[in-house]
This record gives structure tokens, sequence and C-alpha cells, in this order.
């Protein structure tokens, strides 16, 4: 039973690694620097701004809604409603959002033709943050009823949208064509295979207000760690310009592939620990906290040595500028990835308000440490910062989880 069980997980695990390399390997090997090639590293900066704030959307509110769904099956009753309930909340929220991001990228300026252009950006950036939002969320049919086969096609689809979008980028113009297809794809492959998405769309659970409730409190965490993700590309774009957005965004762009395993990881384990109601305690979670410091060390030597190649090959025009910073940068975006993956397993075994905790202080620690020094030391200042307050959130994860399974022993040995 256990070598069966043991199996189960390892092809869960294989498939979901393929879903994420395929996913993550188009977007990051092909639909990037496709868009880089076709529009310039000023341009792309510019529009790797956008995609930040599409993705701190879906991050923040779709992954948590996934996350909180399947949190609240191991503890409570819920329903489609309650959550589709949560996706319209969400959905007014992007219009205001949508809004203020084409406001701070090209200002609302006198002229019915530059007034048309943004209209346009914003009712484009609404509908991608609509349609981000719920494909984040969609994954859940999946990880909640432990069908990694399924979950594979998914971002097999999302990806074909992606490399679709670019067909089309090359004939009509355009870069939201290319991440909409995508979306709408993993939406479709969903509504097909999934329940999550159809009928009764507004039928609550008795524990609707309880869903509700943690929902909103795993969102502003999430919101959180979703915006000092995606710092480099913000800040840097306010604080400096659209080229140097580029610049850091791919000297640190290794990092982030190959951290971005750690996704399919953080479902599984969440999967698993919820789905059938595995505990921990102290010894596993000092092991396990042990375990990702000694991967982050390996993978960032990895890839720091690696990047010397890839982006020489992938971007030649930035790789001058960007070589200085292939250690700090892959540094800093392991470390947020890997202490993501703690964080989940703590979530496992306590209150979705630890987790809120947890980021109040890592964002606290972003505004006096990163955005100074991203002031006053441009791309430098964010590298170092961002190093500094990741693997303080990783810390205060361990410190923090390590007291939580303190207190259950305790109590359980009262």
């Amino acid at each position: 039973m256990k070598k069966g069980f043991a199996g189960r997980i390892s092809r869960d695990f294989i498939l979901s690694i393929l879903a994420i390399v395929i996913y993550n390997g188009v977007l990051q090997l092909v639909i990037y620097p496709g868009l880089n090639a076709r529009m310039g590293a000023e341009a792309f900066g510019t529009v790797l701004y956008y995609i930040s704030a599409v993705s701190i959307m879906g991050a923040g509110f779709g992954t948590s809604a996934s996350y909180s769904r399947i949190v609240a099956r191991k503890e409570r009753v819920e329903a489609n409603g309650d959550y589709n309930a949560f996706l319209g909340i969400v959905a007014i929220i992007c219009v205001p959002v949508s809004a203020g991001i084409a406001v701070l990228v090209s200002g609302l300026v006198q002229g019915s033709s530059e007034n048309s252009g943004f209209i346009g950006t914003t009712a484009g950036l609404f509908v991608l943050m609509v349609l981000t939002v719920i494909r984040y969320y969609c994954d859940v049919e999946y990880r909640m009823n432990i069908r990694f086969a399924d979950y594979f096609l998914f971002f097999t689809f999302v990806a074909a949208g992606y490399v679709l979008g670019l067909f089309i980028f090359d004939r009509f113009g355009g870069w939201l064509f290319v991440l909409l297809l995508g979306e709408a794809f993993g939406i479709i492959y969903t509504i097909i295979r999934g329940s999550v998405l159809r009928p009764p769309f507004f039928e609550r659970s008795t524990a609707f207000d309880a869903n509700l409730k943690a929902v909103f409190y795993i969102s502003f965490g999430n919101l959180i760690s979703a915006l000092i993700l995606n710092a480099d590309r913000i800040f840097l774009r306010i604080f400096t310009g659209a080229e140097e957005v580029t610049i850091y965004y791919v000297a640190g762009l290794l990092g982030k592939i190959v951290a971005l395993v750690t996704t399919p990881l953080n479902g599984m384990i969440i999967s698993y620990l919820a789905g059938y109601k595995i505990r921990l305690d102290k010894r596993k979670f000092l092991l396990s906290s042990t375990l990702l410091l000694v991967v982050t060390a390996v993978l960032t030597a990895v890839c720091t040595a690696a990047s010397y190649v890839f982006v020489k090959l992938m971007y030649p025009d930035v790789y001058a500028q960007a070589k200085e910073y292939f250690l700090v940068a892959a540094l800093g975006q392991l470390l947020y990835f890997l202490s993501g993956t703690l964080m989940v397993v703590v979530l496992s075994f306590s209150d979705e308000k630890l987790q809120m905790i947890i980021n109040c202080i890592y964002a606290a620690a972003f505004a006096l440490v990163v955005i100074p020094m991203s002031v006053n030391m441009g791309i430098s200042g964010m590298a170092y910062g961002l190093v500094m307050v990741n693997f303080l959130r990783f810390l205060v994860t361990f410190i923090l989880g390590f007291y939580q399974l303190s207190q259950e022993s305790a109590s359980s040995e009262g």
C-alpha cells in the first residue's frame, strides 16, 4: 500500500514538473524572447510592467482562491458559489487597478486619439486580469481532486494558446493577444474537463462566510508576496526606466525559471497534506527547512554559471549590462520561491492568519530596505535588497512555523 502511494506521489510530481516546464518553457524561452526581439528592450520593459500587474492579481487572488478551497475541503464544506462570489468581487476590483496601471504608464492626456488609446489599454488589461485570475483559480480542479494528468494537459493548453497568440502578434500586432489566448485556452479546458466553472454558479455552502473570510486572509498575504516578487519590474520602471527592467529581469531569468519548478511542488504539498490529512512534527519541519536552504545554495550556483551561456544566446542585446547581476539576482529569485514552499507547508497546519502575519512582516521589511536601496542604488539596490528580505521571509516563516508546531506538541502532551 505504501509502495503504491509512493508511486502515485512520484508520478504526480513528474506530471506537475512537466506541466510547469512546458508552461514556463514556452513563456520564458519562446514568448518573452519573441516579444523582446519584435519590440526592443525598452518597449518590452513596459510590457513586463503590465504583465507584472496582471501576475500580481492572478497570484494574489486566483492562487489564493485555489489554495483556500483545498484547505476548506479539509476543514469545512465548500461549493462553487462560495468562490464564484469571491471571483466576482475581484473582477470589480480589477476595474480601478487596470485604469491605475494604464495611468502610471502612459498618463491620461488631452485629445481623442490619446484618450482612445488609454481606454483601449485599460479595457485590454481588465479583460486579461480577470481571465488570469480565473485561470490561476482553475488549477484547484486538478489539485483538489489530485488529478495531475489533467493538470499537465491544462498547462499544455495554456502554453499552446500563448504560441498561437505569438503567431497572431506576427500577423496583426498586439502583445495582449499573446497572453489572452493562453489564459482563455486554460479556462476552456477546465470548463470541458472540470466542475468548478460549471453550474450551479451561485449556490453557496453553509460555510460561505468562513470560506470567504479565509480566502481574503490568504489573498491579503499573497498580494503582498506577489507585489514583492514583481517589485523589480514595477519599482525599477518607476525609479530608473524601462530598459533597466529588462536588464534585471534577464539577469535573474534562469533563477526564476528553475525556481518555478517549486510551483508544482507547492501544489502537491498542499494537495496531499490536506487531502490525506497528513500532520508534520518539529523534526520533519526542521529537516524540510534545512533541505530547502541546501537546495537554494546548489541551484544558485548552477543558475549563475548557466546564465553566462543562456543570456548570451537569448538576450544578446542586454548581456553586457546583465551579467554583473547574475549571482545576486538568481539568489533573490530562488530564496523567494523556496521560502514560499516553506510557507505552503506552514499553511497546511496553521491558521490562515499566520500567513498574513508573515507577509505583513515581509512587506514592512521590503518598504524599509528594498525601496530606499533601489532609489539610491538602482538595479544593485534592488538586487541586494531582495536577497535580504527574501532570506528574512524564510527565517520568519521557519520561526513561526516551528513555534506553531511546538505549541501543538505541548498541547497534545498536556
